[in-house]
């Protein structure tokens, strides 16, 4: 049943008096690089992904979810504090070595949940920092594991672990009793049961940061056969469609890449592990699930296609165009939100002020002044803020996909991308044209100037 955000869940009316009465238990699936169109609830036909499809079913499907930005570390800036990445000086996935990392000043999700008598864990990737003290225990979470210093595992293969004269940074700690053969998944998933099990009879905030479905793409063999022979079976000895979009760059033009499925399979599996373990203790009503990712599907490089493909969106991961940014997001509460699917545009920031709200406690507007609570529209009868409002990026940087610097602005179902190089801008009708096919910008200029105004005023406005 489709239905926008304002009117989701009846039994809201006492939101905030009634989620303080008991707790609820939070757990956020944050995943890497993965598209707004990998998943079977979000129409895939190749990966199979049942128990993500199960959750969407019985949560809120998210149809207009973006990432703050279309690579990982300024989206997970976006996350902890709910600001716009470019606040607290992050504008590009940070490398390794570097000094660029999260401000202390800052009272991240993780912060506010312990000052709220949460338990708070974290386990998987970061990527805002490498030292001892920019890790996430710097940052409210009290028990941390398998958090490497870098922006993706050395291997997903146990050791997890490499031989590198650049150093560990890539290396996952904490997982030594493993044997040859594990996989970081399964790994990652049963520290987060430890976590759940040593924390089950008191109120928990879970951050479960997966490394999948980023680089290195590897994936258990017997799992690689079976999407082999279904590649076989679909498309036969056929090469994969490529296309070639702005920058001569070249994208993937279907999803069949093998690897990556299987990797995504055993994601969904794990996913399904944590659901399930909650439901044996008992939990799954006093738990909201939130699952979402940091930036659109790896679909290209400067001359080659990437690993998956995000149509019918245009172009993927390091661009502003909607592949880019756009992602997967379910919210799940059984018994409290009442199941569907919401067409109301809704960026990282809000992740913040949304599970406060959702949770009992009082907001913090100086701290995540760029995010949007969602959970009082759950109880509206009507909220135009939210779905008026202008949604920015700005990524000032060249990436390995073939971008170089731009800057986007979406509003009222028209979306504006401002490039430094070429043919400055490109304007769509995104209610008409969801894949960014034709470009208005010569036809509506009084449009193009009033949406890059405004856009420039907020990265001025923004920018630390």
């Amino acid at each position: 049943m489709k239905r926008s955000l304002l009117t989701l869940a009846s039994g809201l009316s006492l939101l905030g008096s009634a989620f303080a009465a008991e707790k609820p238990n939070v757990i956020i699936f944050f995943i890497d690089d993965l598209g707004a169109s990998d998943l079977g609830c979000y129409g895939s036909t190749f990966y199979e992904t049942p128990n993500l499809d199960k959750l969407a079913k019985g949560g809120v499907r998210l149809t207009q979810a973006y990432s703050a930005h279309p690579v990982c570390s300024p989206t997970r800036a976006a996350v902890m504090t709910g600001k716009a990445p470019q606040r607290v000086g992050i504008t590009q996935w940070i490398p390794q070595p570097s000094k660029i990392h999260l401000p202390k000043e800052e009272t991240t999700i993780g912060e506010a949940f312990l000052a709220a008598g949460y338990q708070t864990g974290y386990t998987g990737k970061w990527h805002l920092g490498e030292k001892d003290d920019q890790l996430p225990t710097a940052h409210g979470f009290t028990w941390m594991k398998a958090t490497n210093r870098a922006g993706q595992p050395a291997s997903f293969f146990y050791p997890y672990a490499r031989k590198n004269k650049r150093g560990s940074y890539w290396d996952v700690p904490d997982l030594e009793e493993g044997k040859q053969g594990d996989y970081l998944n399964d790994a990652l998933t049963g520290q987060a049961l430890s976590f759940i099990d040593a924390n089950k009879d008191k109120p928990f905030f879970l951050y479960l940061a997966h490394y999948a479905v980023h680089t290195p793409i590897q994936a258990p063999k017997e799992l690689v056969k079976k999407y082999e022979a279904k590649r076989k079976k679909l498309y036969g000895d056929s090469k994969t469609p490529t296309i070639k979009d702005r920058y001569n760059t070249v994208s993937r033009g279907r999803q069949d890449h093998t690897t990556y499925a299987a990797m995504l399979e055993n994601l969904d599996t794990n996913v399904g592990r944590v659901l399930d373990h909650i439901e044996k203790l008992g939990l799954s009503k006093n738990t909201i699930i939130l699952f979402t990712s940091d930036n659109g599907g790896h679909c290209h490089l400067k001359g080659s296609p990437g690993v998956t493909c995000n149509l019918p969106l245009r172009s993927g991961k390091g661009w502003n165009y909607e592949g880019g940014t756009r992602i997967p997001a379910i919210i799940s509460w059984p018994g409290t939100i009442t199941p569907g699917t919401s067409d109301t545009p809704n960026i990282s920031m809000d992740i913040y002020p949304t599970l406060l709200e959702l949770t009992g406690q009082k907001l913090m507007p100086e701290q995540h002044l760029d995010g949007h609570s969602l959970a009082s529209a759950l109880k509206s009868e009507a909220d135009d803020t939210l779905k008026s409002r202008a949604l920015c990026w700005t990524y000032p940087h060249n990436h390995g996909s073939g971008h170089k610097p731009s800057h986007a602005i979406r509003k009222n179902g028209w979306k504006l991308i401002h490039f430094e190089a070429g043919k400055k801008y490109e304007l769509y009708n995104l209610a008409k044209d969801p894949g960014e096919k034709t470009d208005l910008s010569d036809k509506y200029p009084e449009k193009v100037s009033a949406l890059d105004k405004e856009l420039m005023e907020w990265i001025k406005r923004t920018t630390k």
